[in-house]
């Protein structure tokens, strides 16, 4: 009897960030401005309110939400 292997990834990457994306977006976290401001107001409220799973949640209905109105 032949034991199927379980999938411990989750399920297929279908979206993929690279490294030059992540450290723009942590620039503009961290630049004193306006837009950096609202990213960090965001981002505080967020971990405020909201739990890992759901923070976890938003983040890619963020990125879906883009991926799709592009």
């Amino acid at each position: 009897m032949s034991v199927q292997p379980i999938d411990l990834t989750g399920g297929k990457s279908i979206y993929c960030l690279n490294e030059q994306q992540l450290e723009r977006a942590m620039r503009q976290f961290q630049e004193d401005s306006p837009a950096g401001d609202r990213i960090r107001a965001a981002v505080t409220r967020l971990e405020a309110e909201c739990s890992r799973n759901e923070q976890a949640a938003i983040a890619f209905l963020l990125i879906q939400h883009l991926h799709a109105t592009e």
